[in-house]
């Protein structure tokens, strides 16, 4: 079991013993207690809060393992005449170090690239692929892929190096570009209570007494999805620990990770254990519907709409903006009102409608309706969009799979000499409140 798994199960443990509390607390408050019932809620009580101890003990120790590995790991024995990226096949003699290789934040996120590329050419040895990156002069990534375990499910990256890695995410995923709010999930799932009705209050004389009122509560649940990665890699190209070759394998990582996120994030329907996605999200009353783009006025006031449905739902605008495609921002640009004049000059010059941002991405389709011309456009308060995710990055690899390529064909990484490697993201998307986002539909939208 993993950190992450025993945290989990201990906080079972401490909702378990949380109710058998409050069962206990619920017999003797009765008016007739029954002897009986008080003893055997008592044991019940007193076993699971044994069975959250033991927990507990699981949890503080495997801590413990996992800080004495990093404070134990360091990179082994180095020679100066050597170089980075020499040949470091699974044959390399033990022992033929090279020098250091400095950090350079141009580099972020590639030790993620190196520890993948490392495993997948040692066949996902752990302590291999840590005498092949040490060798390479990649100390820093060799003590960082020591200080974790490998399981039946591959090797979990290290926290911090897979941080990196997600965050890089961000420039490739419209939802965290535009600002949604990215919140831990450790133990695999997350409830935030949120306000579904408000009290009241108002004026009255002095012996009229006020109508009691109280707010009315609900909650937002995210549970973990699994997003999972498939990258082929040359076999060719493993043979060497390079700063190229991790580039490349963390350039593939974040190309196919970054596209199916954003799909997800956007236009999820939250089915098939993938996360439900903002137009899913949007309430009857906050989607327009079609809105042809023959009318630059009609356009006008259909944007305008969404951007008061938002605020008159007592959104605070912290980090409003819009989403759309490419094609449907160059198209508002190029409207014209009856002089002859752009109807949205903010746009090429700032790249902001109405004085919001706009951020584009080609996963919102194009060819939606029944002319297959039309597409999607939304307005949200990005504030309000939550994210939840684990910080962990899993990656497993195999030289026998198949897989499907871009062009939905099936290949055999044996037979084309490569190696395929899985990573896996657990996350979860979700609006604290629904009526932060809008959208419409577009008819014509393009150029």
């Amino acid at each position: 079991m993993t950190i992450d798994d025993l945290r989990r199960a201990r906080k079972a443990a401490a909702d378990s013993m949380s109710e058998r509390a409050e069962a206990l607390a619920a017999l003797e408050a009765a008016e007739t207690p029954d002897a009986a019932a008080i003893s055997a809620a008592e044991t019940a009580f007193e076993t699971a809060q044994g069975a959250f101890e033991a927990a507990d003990k699981q949890v503080k120790r495997a801590e413990a393992v996992e800080a004495a590995k990093a404070a134990a790991a360091g990179p082994g024995d180095t020679d100066p005449g050597a170089t980075p990226g020499a040949n470091l096949g699974a044959g390399a003699a033990a022992g033929a170090g090279a020098a250091a290789v400095p950090k350079d934040p141009a580099h972020k996120g590639i030790e993620v690239g190196l520890i993948v590329g490392a495993l997948a050419a040692q066949k996902g040895d752990l302590g291999r692929a840590v005498a092949q990156l040490d060798r390479a002069g990649f100390g820093q990534v060799a003590a960082a892929l020591n200080a974790t375990d490998a399981t039946a499910g591959g090797v979990t990256v290290p926290r911090p190096l897979a941080a990196d890695l997600i965050e890089m995410l961000r420039p490739r995923v419209v939802m965290r570009r535009a600002g949604a709010r990215v919140v831990p999930m450790p133990a695999g799932q997350l409830r935030k209570a949120r306000q579904a009705g408000s009290a009241s209050a108002g004026y009255g004389g002095e012996t009229v007494a006020p109508r009691a009122s109280a707010p009315g509560f609900d909650a937002v649940d995210q549970s973990f999805k699994k997003l999972r990665a498939l990258v082929p890699i040359s076999n060719s190209l493993l043979s060497y620990s390079s700063l190229q070759m991790g580039a490349l394998v963390r350039d593939d990582l974040l190309k196919v990770m970054g596209a199916r996120e954003d799909l997800a994030f956007l236009r999820g329907d939250g089915t098939n254990e993938a996360p439900k996605g903002a137009r899913n999200w949007i309430p009857a009353g906050h989607w327009l519907g079609a809105v042809a783009g023959t009318d630059a006025l009609a356009i006008d006031k259909a944007l305008r709409k969404l951007v008061s449905l938002v605020e008159d739902a007592n959104i605070l605008m912290v980090t409003p903006g819009w989403i759309m495609r490419p094609g449907a921002k160059n198209f508002l640009a190029a409207l014209k009102d009856l002089h002859g004049n752009a109807l949205y000059p903010s746009i090429d010059a700032r790249g902001e409608l109405m004085g919001f941002p706009i951020h584009t991405t080609t996963q919102l389709p194009n060819n939606l309706g029944a002319g297959a011309n039309e597409t999607e456009v939304m307005f949200a308060d990005f504030s309000y969009l939550v994210i939840g995710e684990s910080g962990l990055l899993r990656i497993a690899q195999s030289t026998e799979a198949a897989y499907l390529d871009a062009n939905g064909e099936m290949q055999s990484a044996f037979a084309n000499d490569q190696t395929l490697m899985r990573a896996i993201a657990e996350h979860d998307f979700a609006p604290e409140h629904e009526v932060a986002i809008a959208g419409l539909q577009g008819i014509g939208w393009a150029l």
